[in-house]
């Protein structure tokens, strides 16, 4: 029989799915401000073209960042699944089940454990995603600043203008975003995979915040 289990709650779905749109925005925008793909017809139109590309991909990175801010904040206000406890294995208990996933993982392992919120390899993982938007936004906010000579934002994030250079920003803000991607297309297999494997709707969880748990009849 299958038992309904009400895993994500309204802010986690709310949040997942605004964090995919902006970043499906700031990938374009920010490929395109380091490469201009469109051919237009007048450096004017470029420029104009470009401002606009720079304009967007602000304003999505602080969408972003307002939406990382209040899931952190969930981390703590939030109960049961949505806790930091689910991404970070701070007990041996979820130690075990994190070799034991592992394991699963690398084809040491047969049968697939089963987990109703984030199994524990998926929430570390997610834990060192962190650490990249962390670094992203870092060098994202520098690279902002630089235009200004003063203010907030050149008081906040102009020392690492100073320690790392221009260039070492903008590669590292660059070679993030292909880790983000990469991130991206192994997180959707996963999802896809969990889904096929465990029957418990675990794709579409992140819709509906249901998912479904396998318990003998009787």
């Amino acid at each position: 029989m299958l038992k309904r289990v009400q895993v994500w709650d309204v802010p986690v779905r709310l949040f997942h799915w605004l964090h995919v749109a902006s970043i499906a925005v700031l990938a374009v925008t920010g490929y395109y401000i380091g490469n201009p793909f469109v051919v237009v017809p007048s450096d004017t139109a470029q420029t104009y073209l470009m401002g606009w590309m720079r304009a967007v991909h602000f304003t999505a990175a602080f969408v972003f960042i307002l939406g990382f801010l209040v899931r952190f904040y969930w981390f703590f206000a939030g109960g049961g699944y949505a806790s930091w406890r689910d991404w970070v294995p701070a007990s041996k208990e979820r130690w075990a089940f994190f070799w034991k996933q592992f394991k699963y993982y690398v084809f040491l392992e047969k049968k697939r454990p089963e987990y109703m919120g984030h199994n524990p390899v998926a929430g570390l993982s997610y834990a060192v995603v962190g650490v990249m938007i962390i670094v992203q936004a870092l060098t994202g906010f520098a690279l902002y600043a630089e235009p200004f000579p003063g203010g907030f934002w050149r008081g906040a994030f102009g020392w690492l203008l100073t320690m790392f250079g221009n260039q070492a920003l903008r590669m590292t803000h660059h070679v993030m975003m292909w880790l983000f991607g990469a991130f991206f297309i192994v997180h959707l297999y996963m999802a896809v995979l969990a889904d096929v494997e465990e029957r418990n709707g675990a794709l579409t969880s992140i819709i509906s915040g249901v998912k479904f748990e396998h318990v003998e009849e009787g």
